[in-house]
C-alpha cells in the first residue's frame, strides 16, 4: 500500500470537524444576538409604558391643581375630553390614549383618613383595551 491510500479520509475528517466548530460558534453568536434584540425591545416597550404613565399623571395633576383652567366642567388630556374630578364623588377613573399610541389609566381618589388626594397612573406600551401577551405596565402614585 502506498502513502496516498492511507491518508485519503483524514482531510475529509478535518474539514468536517472545522465545519462543525464554525457552525457551533455561528449558532452561539446568533443565539446571543437574538436574546440581546429581545432584551432591547423589552426596554424600549418599558420606556413607552413609563412615559405614558408619567404623561397621564402630569395631565391629571394639572387638572387637579387647575380645575377651572379649561372652562366650566371641561378638561382634556392629549386632545380627549376627560371627566372633571368631583371631590363629592371621591373617586374618578378615566383611560386615555397618548399621542404615541400607548394607553394610560388614571384613578383619582380622596383618602378620608389622610385627608389627601391620591392619584394613581398605570401606563401601558400599547393601545387601550389590548390583550397582547407582550403588554408592559408601569405605574406611579402621588398623594397631595
Amino acid at each position: 500500500m502506498n502513502k496516498k491510500t492511507k491518508q485519503r479520509g483524514s482531510l475529509l475528517l478535518i474539514a468536517i470537524l472545522v465545519s462543525g466548530v464554525a457552525l457551533a460558534v455561528g449558532l452561539g453568536v446568533y443565539n446571543r444576538s437574538y436574546r440581546e434584540l429581545l432584551f432591547a425591545s423589552f426596554w424600549s416597550q418599558t420606556q413607552t409604558a413609563f412615559a405614558s404613565t408619567d404623561a397621564g399623571l402630569e395631565c391629571a395633576l394639572y387638572w387637579l391643581l387647575h380645575p377651572g383652567a379649561g372652562g366650566a366642567g371641561t378638561a382634556q388630556c392629549f386632545g380627549a375630553n376627560i371627566p372633571v374630578w368631583d371631590p363629592l364623588v371621591q373617586t374618578g377613573t378615566f383611560e386615555v390614549a397618548t399621542p404615541s399610541g400607548a394607553c394610560v389609566n388614571i384613578v383619582i381618589a380622596w383618602d378620608t383618613t389622610l385627608l389627601a388626594t391620591t392619584t394613581t397612573a398605570r401606563g401601558y406600551n400599547d393601545a387601550c383595551g389590548s390583550v397582547s401577551p407582550r403588554r408592559v405596565e408601569r405605574g406611579l402614585r402621588v398623594s397631595l
